[in-house]
């Protein structure tokens, strides 16, 4: 008996052993070789789309400003090209990702379709005259795979993804044609009133793309489809983030955005 438990006990003291052992190995790596592979993988995944990326950018702390569409190609190591939906620009400049307190992407030189955020609002006529909309072209990349890419802007916290944009590259100028049509349409409109069943709310523009119902800010982004809250929001009880386009009525002659039981509509003016 006094065998078998002497056996025993250098059995579980080998099986620690192995374990501690495996432990050891998978904290073999410092912390800077895992920060440059992760700078590594970061770059690999911004280059591994051949139609680039959506940036789904809102500037600003906690984006008070809506959204817009960037189409963001990382061609090369150091080269990408931006359009957007908010502009014809077609714009090549340089970036790059270095380890920081992560793998930390840069904008590095200037690009007029994302440094337009970042101007002064005495040079952009938006927001406050020094810091303008308050725009981000640094982020620390929270997250990269092949689905998305989770970023945060390094001076405002704000959180924005990059998801891959879908279809060939004989699709893509369709698709950002399709986007400045949403763009045009959602930031040419007067004004707008969300419609439930039972309560009409007025709306009257913000800064840039930003909705008002009072002191109340909605923020979106307009889509191929639509538009998309940077955030849920509720109205009347109803709580949404993406609304469809869908045409002018007799009743509601400029269109609208509803969701999918057109319980609410952000309609039109």
């Amino acid at each position: 008996m006094k065998r078998n438990y002497y056996l025993l006990t250098i059995i579980c003291f080998l099986f620690l052993a192995a374990c501690d052992k495996k432990k050891d190995r998978v904290f073999d790596e410092s912390p800077t070789v895992r920060l440059n592979a992760a700078v590594a993988n970061a770059q690999n995944i911004l280059r591994s789309k051949p139609n680039g990326w959506i940036f789904q950018y809102f500037p600003g702390a906690n984006a008070p400003y809506g959204g817009v569409n960037l189409f963001v190609n990382f061609t090369s190591a150091t080269d990408v090209n931006m359009q957007a939906d908010y502009t014809t620009g077609n714009i090549t400049s340089s970036y790059k990702v270095y380890p920081g307190a992560g793998p930390v992407l840069t904008f590095d030189t200037y690009n007029s379709v994302l440094d337009y955020f970042a101007l002064p609002g005495v040079l952009s006529n938006w927001g406050a005259s020094d810091t303008g909309l308050g725009g981000d072209i640094e982020f620390l990349v929270v997250k990269a795979n092949a689905d998305s890419v989770i970023l945060k802007g390094r001076k405002r916290n704000t959180t924005l993804v990059m998801v891959p944009v879908p279809g060939d590259a004989a699709s893509v100028p369709a698709l950002i044609a399709n986007y400045r049509t949403s763009f045009n349409r959602f930031y040419n409109a007067n004004s707008f009133r969300f419609v439930t069943a039972t309560k009409t709310t007025a709306l009257s523009w913000g800064t840039y793309n930003g909705l008002m119902a009072g002191s109340i800010n909605y923020s979106f982004r307009p889509t191929d489809t639509g538009v998309d809250g940077f955030q849920q929001y509720t109205v009347d009880g109803i709580t949404f983030k993406q609304l469809t386009f869908k045409a002018a009525t007799a009743t509601y002659t400029k269109g609208y955005y509803a969701n999918a039981d057109e319980s609410l509509k952000l309609v039109i003016l």
